[in-house]
């Protein structure tokens, strides 16, 4: 299947492959475990050789509704149950009414996650789209790796956006691992205090954009951040092809600014200029496969940073 997708569900937005259930509204817990098909156990069972003999230090981990097997391990292993993720969910997120929105089977039951938002939504003044940040739980039935708790802003729905969620937690420090041992419920606080660091990571968005938001920038300004941002061939480059190119990137960047992703408040702040120019980073710029674009837009990069820098240098 697509993005190694098995099975699952997404709330109110449709998940790119289109294979999840929609849903309308947030499930509770039952509802949202049997319906992302979390809803089964984990069985160890004992391994025999060709001769009857039995493989000491080493388990099987089968499914307890299919008796698909899932992977063979050491007796240290200890496998986390479903559930048990769903509990790492609640204890993190911790408000009566967790909004469970996304979750699924990947790699026919060897990898599961479950998704919440933290309902603390927020907008810039002058623009009314909502940004909220999420939690996210993952655990892998094959000892690929450890069950993890995440804190990010990327929407799991697939194997790659799930990948690409630990990649941005790992670098931006918002990541606890459990080991498979018998003190998962233990290490509940420990997870719940380190991922409180995500309220942390969003009062930094929040400052970072209310910043950019009171300066304004003058038609000379976003002349000069164009420029910047998509400087002058130079060199063997200068070409008068690529000098054309350079135009139409230009081009490009003016109709997003001016565009309807970009509120109308903001055309002339460093906000807006910051939103154009991650805007045309991760969509208008060429790309070499379906990978590369999928990895821009969910990834953090240097250019991204360098963009709200160059919005305040050009501001008033």
């Amino acid at each position: 299947m697509p993005a190694l997708f098995d099975v699952g569900f997404s709330v109110r937005k449709p998940a790119w492959h289109g294979l999840a259930a929609v849903l309308q509204e947030y499930p509770g817990r039952d509802e949202a475990m049997r319906l992302a098909g979390h809803d089964w156990r984990i069985l160890e069972r004992e391994i025999f050789m060709s001769g009857g003999e039995r493989l000491e230090g080493w388990r099987a981990l089968v499914r307890d509704d299919t008796y698909a097997p899932l992977s063979v391990v050491r007796d240290s292993y200890h496998p986390i149950q479903n559930a048990v993720m769903w509990d790492i969910v609640d204890a993190i997120v911790s408000q009566p009414n967790v909004q469970y929105e996304t979750a699924g089977v990947l790699r026919g039951g060897c990898t599961l996650w479950v998704m919440a938002r933290l309902n603390e939504p927020w907008t810039v003044p002058g623009d009314d789209s909502m940004t909220l940040p999420y939690v996210v739980v993952g655990t892998a039935h094959d000892g690929t790796h450890s069950t993890e708790a995440m804190a990010m802003a990327v929407r799991v729905v697939c194997w790659n956006t799930y990948q690409a969620a630990r990649e941005q937690a790992r670098k931006r420090g918002f990541y606890y691992a459990f080991r498979h041992t018998a003190r998962v419920q233990e290490r509940l606080d420990q997870a719940r205090e380190a991922l409180l660091a995500v309220r942390g990571q969003f009062s930094e968005f929040k400052n970072l954009a209310l910043e950019l938001a009171r300066h304004t920038v003058t038609t000379a300004g976003v002349r000069d951040f164009i420029t910047a941002f998509i400087p002058d061939p130079t060199g063997a480059s200068a070409t008068p092809r690529a000098a054309t190119f350079i135009e139409k990137a230009r081009d490009e960047f003016a109709s997003l600014l001016g565009g309807q992703t970009v509120p109308e408040a903001h055309r002339r702040t460093a906000y807006g200029l910051w939103c154009a120019g991650v805007e045309f980073l991760d969509h208008a710029r060429a790309f070499r496969s379906g990978e590369t674009y999928f990895r821009r837009t969910v990834e953090p990069s240097r250019l991204k940073d360098q963009v709200a820098k160059l919005a305040l240098a050009v501001a008033e």
